[in-house]
């Protein structure tokens, strides 16, 4: 029998042999993955309110493994194809709500947490209550945007909410500390610091005991906050004779007794009758001003917390604390669920003092379900990157107090991610960017 040659059976096997399809791409893969777990039955319902800590659902442990995120957008676990950061996508159910807590990073329009607000004529403004314009906004003023998913997230109010307010009575420009009615005042080297009538920027050395100035923050607890902007509304020597105070925090204690209130580290004289409608536990807004230098409370007012809106999305950044009912951060509470994703750590990362970036919906007023939580996150940065990525030195800027023991340096895990076009983004403007009206 004559043989074949090898060449052409080698031909004739590649021929007989049944074509393989393409394999799905990985990206595709991905996605695929991530709408099945979302298609899962109750995947979002709150846990049992009798099981979990203080009857929050959570468990001691946490829920779900090392859970990191191989998507999302600057590292914060947004959906890259989302709006305002929360996982929305544009054409998408009407009517959809965005609630953001976070810092004003950059404008045109604004940006908080990683992500741009539209600003059009209809936005509404409030400066701790009282009526303003886009023209009060200030780098990193932190802010609550109520938002609209219409194709892109429109801003309908922004409102600045200053953490304190007052005279300052100590300066340690060694560690870039302040006090001010006796909250300790922790700023970064990259913290902006201007003055109130001209934006000017001024080094930290020239603030002085009795400057008069405002700070937006985070609240670190125990009275110490981390100042993302300070503004000297009026330098100790030039200073009227009355000035406002403003502090912002939770009821530590009461003292009907002694007419005194006690809000992180301060401790306040009130006249008694503001103490009626108050709770241990509240947070609040104190207000009053200072007369021939003694503060004087004026109003004590409960606030509300941000997120209030069923089945709004939710993103905020903020340092977590350890409340009676689990976690919490500006007074939310957490719910982790079994598909909670964590980046940059896993539910062992918990920790009260640790700054987070969170996203997730609205279950009931003053209650996340969270979706996922991004640990070692910077304020200030516009794609909220792990800080141990950034330049040695500048995790101490933000997060690490002059006390607090120099950590290791953490590498996190390289992620194949999907390839997702990135949406243009605009050049930096001085001034938020207004829509025209239609």
């Amino acid at each position: 029998m004559k043989k074949t040659p090898r060449r052409n059976r080698q031909k004739n096997r590649q021929k007989n042999r049944p074509r393989r399809t393409s394999r799905m791409p990985k990206a595709l893969r991905w996605w695929v993955l991530v709408l099945g777990l979302v298609a899962l039955p109750g995947a979002w319902a709150l846990p049992d309110p009798a099981g979990g800590l203080g009857g929050s659902g959570a468990t001691p442990d946490g829920i779900g493994g090392t859970g990191i995120h191989p998507g999302g957008i600057g590292g914060t676990g947004i959906h890259s194809g989302g709006i305002g950061g929360t996982g929305i996508q544009p054409g998408g159910i009407g009517g959809t709500g965005i609630t953001a807590l976070g810092v004003i990073q950059r404008f045109g329009s604004i940006y908080v947490n990683g992500q741009e607000y539209a600003l059009t004529p209809q936005t509404r403004y409030s400066i701790d209550g009282a009526a303003g314009t886009a023209k009060d906004l200030h780098l990193g003023d932190r802010v609550t945007v109520q938002a609209a998913a219409d194709g892109r997230a429109i801003a309908q109010e922004v409102r600045v909410e200053h953490a304190v307010i007052g005279r300052v009575t100590e300066v340690d420009a060694a560690k870039r500390q302040l006090a001010i009615l006796g909250e300790t005042i922790q700023a970064g080297k990259r913290t902006p610091i201007t003055m109130h009538d001209s934006d000017q920027s001024l080094p930290f050395t020239a603030l002085k005991v009795g400057d008069v100035v405002s700070i937006s923050g985070l609240d670190r607890g125990n009275g110490h906050w981390l100042a993302t902007a300070i503004r000297r509304l009026y330098p100790g020597d030039t200073a009227p004779a009355r000035v406002p105070l403003l502090l912002r925090g939770q009821v530590d204690a009461l003292y009907p007794d002694r007419d005194t209130l006690e809000v992180g580290a301060t401790k306040l004289k009130v006249n008694g009758a503001l103490l009626r409608a108050i709770q241990v536990g509240q947070s609040v807004v104190v207000r009053g001003e200072y007369a021939d230098g003694r503060a004087q409370v004026e109003s004590v007012t409960p606030t509300a917390l941000a997120a209030q809106n069923v089945g709004n999305r939710v993103s905020l950044v903020g340092y977590l604390a350890r409340g009676d009912n689990g976690w919490t951060t500006h007074g939310i509470s957490l719910v982790e669920g079994p598909h909670t994703l964590y980046e940059n750590g896993d539910a062992a990362n918990m920790r009260a003092g640790s700054m987070v970036a969170i996203s997730g919906e609205v279950k009931a007023p003053g209650v996340i379900a969270v979706e996922s939580i991004t640990f070692r996150v910077n304020p200030m940065d516009f794609d909220l990157p792990a800080l141990p990525q950034m330049a040695r030195g500048a995790r101490g800027d933000w997060e690490r107090s002059e006390n607090e023991g120099e950590r290791p340096e953490v590498n996190s895990p390289e992620i194949e991610r999907p390839d997702v076009e990135r949406p243009e983004v605009r050049p930096q403007v001085e001034r938020p960017e207004i829509l025209d009206g239609d």
